[in-house]
């Protein structure tokens, strides 16, 4: 049998190459090499359909100094319409003879990745609405893609597949020891949400420390902590992502009952800072979080100081406020599993006024930081506040106003130093003996210069930041009765109480020229800070208002059958 014949060998005189080819570009040179002067014509398919017809014309000087004729066969094409999510072969051929430039045919795979090329695509896609009809169902489209990718996160972070799998589930006490390697692997801890008006800043104000503080308490019992303003600004300072913990904000939430919502059912701890907050979420919190446990933290009874402000601003339309406000407070400690405030006080008229709230007494954590300078290179006096808040506004002025003229009048070269953010005109003329510094970057930088601080508060209501943080420098803090109200300051501290200008006046040059006395009170300020105001001490109540007896950290791992 005679073989067969042999396939016809085509010669060519072809040359060239492809340097690029993308779904939005293709790139190379081809020369005839027979015919130099002879421009070569491309025809560019991708699967077989035309996309260009192309005359390889284009200068390459790098041709042209390689010796191949005058360089002028280079072609760039751009292209369009090529799906990102559609695998083409891309064939270049010389229109004459359809023979094929080195490389061709080249194999563009279908996207399998979220690159520039997918963005790219989906955004020309997007952007050519033909009319409004088309316009508004992009926007659908987006808003539904947003949302279950939202979904998605927030499954992802609470992991509702797992919690709902291991429905028999406890928090159980596990102390240091390791558990089972599958749970060191992948824990499941125990979910904390913290809503707040808010973001806090550190040292701004009270507030803001206490609930940072009592966030760090959470997370060293175990608790993965997850925090969410009703302003829903994003953490700019970054004071959440230093803490470890998980802002809720914008742009991947668009509002507290979104976070409440989305993750429905996922968290075991929901806090509540705040009067109005708690007025607002708490039922939205009882329907999305049923298993959670719902602390309300007080932070101060605003009924209360706005009763006080009525009274001594003589002012009735606040009285009327401070009834509506007391009504909303005592039923949200009512609606509560646990009710936190910090101040003694308080708790006392809670539990008189809620039959049967759960109340503690959380304060927040303080560490002593004693001013390194001695006493005998301090003189004078602070008041340190935000402004912005009427009780210290209003203590500021009586400060300015009435007791440092009559500290002057027996002692002309005791000066008071007045620091803080958003402060009146009025408070910064110009006053013998009053120096204003304004708000202040290290607040050491006060304490480092005067002998003692002074919190004369004539109306508010919870316990003060300003007494505590002077207490933790080794800083004597002179007192009215509603600012030391709710602290429980032992016997060595109270010489720094006070009543009226006259008392108040004498009690400032006392510890002021006193340098025995000084020391004392700094002595026992110090103590009272390092006893009742540590993070272990916090820890302690925390887990009390957390329901959690135990003394050790906890995890979330399957229980018992």
């Amino acid at each position: 049998m005679p073989e067969p014949d042999p396939e016809p060998i085509i010669a060519t005189t072809l040359f060239g190459f492809i340097e690029q080819v993308t779904r939005e570009r293709i790139k190379g040179w081809v020369h005839d090499a027979q015919s130099l002067q002879t421009r070569v014509t491309l025809l560019v398919t991708a699967n077989d359909k035309l996309l260009a017809r192309v005359l390889a014309d284009r200068l390459r000087p790098d041709v042209r100094d390689a010796g191949i004729g005058d360089g002028r066969y280079g072609f760039d094409l751009e292209i369009k319409g090529l799906s990102p999510f559609e695998t083409h072969v891309i064939a270049v051929q010389r229109e004459s003879d359809m023979v094929h430039l080195d490389r061709s045919p080249i194999t563009l795979e279908a996207a399998v990745q979220f690159n520039a090329a997918f963005r790219a695509q989906c955004a020309a896609l997007l952007a050519n609405a033909p009319d409004d009809a088309a316009l508004t169902e992009r926007i659908d489209f987006i808003a539904e893609q947003a949302e279950l990718l939202m979904q998605q996160r927030a499954h992802r972070r609470s992991r509702p597949v797992e919690r709902t799998a291991l429905r028999q589930i406890k928090w159980r006490w596990t102390g240091a020891g390791p558990q089972s390697a599958a749970t060191d692997a992948h824990p499941l801890l125990p979910r904390a949400l913290v809503i707040d008006e808010t973001m806090p800043v550190l040292s701004r104000d009270a507030g803001s420390n206490a609930v940072l503080s009592h966030m760090r308490s959470l997370q060293r019992l175990g608790f993965e902590v997850n925090f969410v303003a009703a302003d829903m600004a994003p953490d700019a300072t970054g004071v959440l992502q230093d803490a470890g913990v998980i802002g809720c904000h914008s742009p991947w939430h668009g509002s507290v009952e979104e976070v409440l919502r989305r993750e429905h059912g996922s968290f075991d701890f929901v806090y509540l800072h705040r009067a109005q907050i708690a007025a607002s979420y708490l039922g939205l919190i009882r329907r999305h979080q049923p298993r959670a446990r719902l602390v309300y933290s007080v932070a101060d009874l605003h009924c209360l100081r706005l009763a006080r402000q009525a009274r001594v601003e003589d002012r009735p339309e606040l009285m009327d406020l401070a009834r509506r406000f007391q009504l909303v407070e005592l039923r949200a400690a009512a609606a509560a599993d646990a009710v936190i405030t910090h101040s003694t006080h308080e708790a006392a008229l809670l539990r008189q006024q809620v039959a049967g709230a759960n109340i503690h007494v959380v304060p927040w954590a303080v560490a002593p930081q004693p001013t390194p300078v001695p006493f005998a290179a301090r003189r004078g006096l602070a008041f340190i506040g935000h402004y912005g808040h009427a009780p210290n506004l209003e203590a500021a002025r009586w400060l300015v106003d009435e007791i440092m003229p009559r500290v002057h009048e027996i002692d002309p070269s005791v000066s008071c130093l007045l620091a803080g953010s958003d402060m009146p005109d009025d408070l910064m003329r110009t006053r013998p003996g009053i120096e204003v510094i304004g708000q202040v970057d290290q607040l050491s930088d006060v304490f480092d210069r005067v002998r003692l601080t002074i919190a004369p508060m004539l109306y508010g209501a919870g316990i003060k930041g300003k007494v505590l943080e002077s207490l933790a420098r080794g800083v004597p803090c002179v007192c009215t009765p509603v600012a030391a109200e709710g602290l429980d300051l032992p016997a060595g501290l109270e010489a720094l109480v006070s009543t009226g200008v006259e008392a108040v006046a004498a009690t400032i040059l006392r510890l002021h020229e006193d340098e025995a006395l000084n020391h004392a009170c700094a002595e026992a300020g110090l103590s009272y800070i390092a006893a009742g105001l540590s993070e272990t001490r916090i820890d302690e109540l925390m887990r009390g208002a957390a329901g959690l007896a135990a003394d050790r950290t906890v995890k979330l791992v399957p229980g018992p059958g």
